[in-house]
């Protein structure tokens, strides 16, 4: 492909946005030379290099991660891993460049510069040779997540134990027995929380501001307590739920207003991120995900509690914490990008706050600017989504081939004036583009200006494909909708509801050998990974007999490949025993989700019926009805449980 007159372009990092834009641009006829410090390429996705805590999966399901021509392999789980990621990447690269050898790893780019209508690349290789190369055109895409953003901290070097970022944590182990203090209020903060509350000794959480915290799967219409439930992205992400098919980059309090009532109703209005701090439902709002967050915040003691400590860390808010020596602080505090590769007058031309981790460049469209031409960002912004990658890249590719025209000078400057307003508007939300689905409409339209976008209700990469989207994906999504309809996910979202709960109970027996009456506490606790630990205590109250005390134990597992809770009768070490019944969920009534099981034990026969009540993630409500018949027994056991909110 390669030609002496062949145009050429430098990018910045070897990360989704950089893999993107070099094939992109290899499909323009422009020659990609991509240039990254790491030995491989994947960026935050690469396992070897960068790696995440082992049990971190994607935020948003495989449909959204994912690139509109390259659909991952079925049997891939609904949300990957870091290492499904990376292996996607790897396979994407392969399939989608012939040359492999665009790719300038251990390269670190010092300086970049423009003269001549040709742009300079001064690099640093591993062996420290510097060289530099000329190029027409300069992709800048090292991500948003460059450099991980420590925050100041007043007195923080008086701190003597253990002070991490969380991109250096990888397991619950290293927290084992320890005192742990979460600083932050990202989409990391609640995930490594909720990781280690198994192993920490005690853990505060110290944030800025309220958060939502909402599981991977939510109801798709949250005050219908028969409402199926489906990926977040598969919630959030729909052209229906808009008022506009644009960006709506401007809030005003009642906007604000109605999403905090939005969550509200997700999270029946029982979750508070924080207790130190007001919730007011006319600022924004803040959200972030975790499937146990939430569940571990009900245990005793909660995550938030503060106990007793020795020495003192002072925060900015004036709050004082005290600590030990042997106590850890995680500082889930994000990332910041790096530019200084560039000269300061180009950094002023980008108006580059580095300590602005909102908004620390003013582009427009996150892409261009007017007074620096052929050079172009992509994802580099606060929260950059893959299909919103993807088109930028070929938004990008169009303009610098010629296939399209750049904006005007005009255009672009009212961007920039936009991306001012962005950047000083008071309160700030959560992302500067936080109306991803109004983002990628209108990119749609620069990309793709003769076709229609709002095929598909779901908003998903596949469907801005140049020539149509991926059935096969397509019906997939479908097909996992319809399924969710009758049942599937459900298992999964009744056993997070019970996770760490307190319920009391009401059982009514009736038949042979006798008539009678338990009332009682039950309580499900963490046994281990996808296991919660069932017990009760009761009293027996059967005609004309004393009261009798009453104790039950079983084990409830919960198969996420398989989307199956299953009951197990309890050891003398409450460890899992034998199988009791497996609990198959079917499409729901008027009063609930239903479902039933059945056991047989010696000679009796158990037929087991579930009715569960969901008022958003949260179970309020649940029945289960035993119907046993045998040789010697053959009767009725009908038992409601009420839940008990935590003081």
């Amino acid at each position: 492909m390669s030609n002496s007159s062949q145009k050429n372009v430098a990018i910045i990092g070897a990360g989704v946005s950089g893999l993107v834009s070099a094939v992109h641009m290899y499909r323009a006829g422009i020659q990609p030379i991509v240039f990254d410090k790491a030995s491989d390429l994947g960026g935050m996705w690469n396992v070897n290099i960068r790696p995440c805590w082992n049990s971190m999966q994607t935020n948003i399901s495989k449909f959204s991660t994912a690139l509109s021509d390259f659909a991952w392999p079925k049997d891939t789980p609904l949300f990957p891993s870091q290492k499904d990621v990376y292996v996607y990447l790897t396979n994407y690269i392969q399939q989608s460049l012939p040359n492999k050898d665009i790719f300038r790893f251990n390269t670190q780019v010092k300086n970049i510069t423009y003269s001549n209508n040709k742009w300079t690349i001064k690099y640093c290789t591993k062996s420290n040779d510097i060289s530099s190369e000329q190029f027409d055109f300069v992709i800048v895409a090292s991500g948003f997540f460059d450099y991980p953003y420590i925050p100041n901290i007043i007195n923080l070097s008086s701190f003597h134990g253990t002070l991490i970022h969380s991109s250096d944590y990888r397991s619950p182990e290293q927290v084992r027995d320890k005192n742990v203090i979460i600083v932050g209020s990202s989409m990391s903060a609640a995930q490594v929380a909720s990781d280690m509350a198994t192993t920490a000794k005690h853990i505060t959480h110290v944030i800025s501001q309220n958060f939502w915290c909402l599981p991977r799967f939510i109801p798709l219409i949250p005050n219908n307590p028969i409402s199926p439930f489906l990926p977040i992205d598969f919630v959030f992400y729909r052209q229906s739920k808009r008022i506009s098919s644009q960006e709506i980059v401007f809030r005003n309090n009642d906007d604000y207003k109605k999403m905090n009532e939005y969550l509200k109703l997700i999270t029946d209005n029982s979750q508070e991120s924080s207790k130190f701090i007001n919730t007011n439902d006319e600022q924004p709002a803040f959200i972030a995900i975790s499937d146990t967050y939430n569940e571990w915040n009900r245990a005793a003691p909660p995550i938030n509690e503060r106990p007793d400590w020795i020495f003192s860390l002072i925060l900015n808010n004036g709050t004082t914490i005290e600590t030990t020596c042997d106590d850890i602080i995680i500082l889930c505090t994000g990332y910041r990008p790096c530019l200084d590769f560039f000269s300061q007058d180009i950094l002023e031309q980008l108006s580059y706050i580095p300590e602005d981790v909102f908004c620390p460049i003013i582009l427009h469209r996150s892409i261009f600017h007017p007074t620096l031409p052929n050079l172009a960002f992509i994802g580099m912004y606060r929260g950059p989504f893959w299909a919103i990658i993807e088109l930028q890249s070929r938004w990008v590719a169009a303009t610098f081939s010629g296939l399209l025209s750049i904006p005007s000078i005009t255009i672009q400057q009212i961007g920039l004036d936009m991306e001012h307003r962005i950047r000083t508007q008071q309160p700030r939300p959560q992302f500067p583009h936080g109306d991803y689905v109004g983002v990628v409409n209108d990119l749609a339209k620069e990309v793709l200006p003769t076709a229609s976008s709002n095929t598909h209700d779901i908003v998903i990469p596949t469907q801005y494909q140049a020539d149509g989207s991926d059935k096969t994906v397509i019906d997939e999504m479908n097909s996992i909708c319809e399924e969710a309809n009758h049942g599937r996910f459900i298992a999964g979202a009744i056993f997070r509801a019970l996770h760490e709960s307190k319920w009391s109970f009401e059982r009514i027996l009736t038949g042979k050998p006798a008539d009678g009456t338990v009332h009682g506490q039950a309580e499900f606790h963490y046994s281990q990974q996808q296991e919660l630990l069932y017990k009760e205590q009761g009293k027996l109250i059967l005609s004309s007999q004393i009261p009798l005390d009453i104790t039950q134990k079983y084990i409830y597992v919960y198969d996420e490949d398989q989307d199956l809770m299953t009951v197990y009768f309890v050891d003398d070490k409450n460890k899992r025993g034998s199988l009791f019944h497996t609990i198959h969920f079917q499409s729901p009534s008027n009063d609930g989700w239903i479902a039933s099981g059945e056991h047989l034990c010696s000679q009796d026969h158990y037929s087991v019926s579930y009715l569960f009540r969901l008022n958003g993630t949260n179970l309020t409500k649940f029945e289960i009805t035993y119907t046993v018949k045998g040789p010697a027994k053959e009767y009725i056991s009908k038992t409601i449980f009420q839940c008990e909110k935590n003081s």
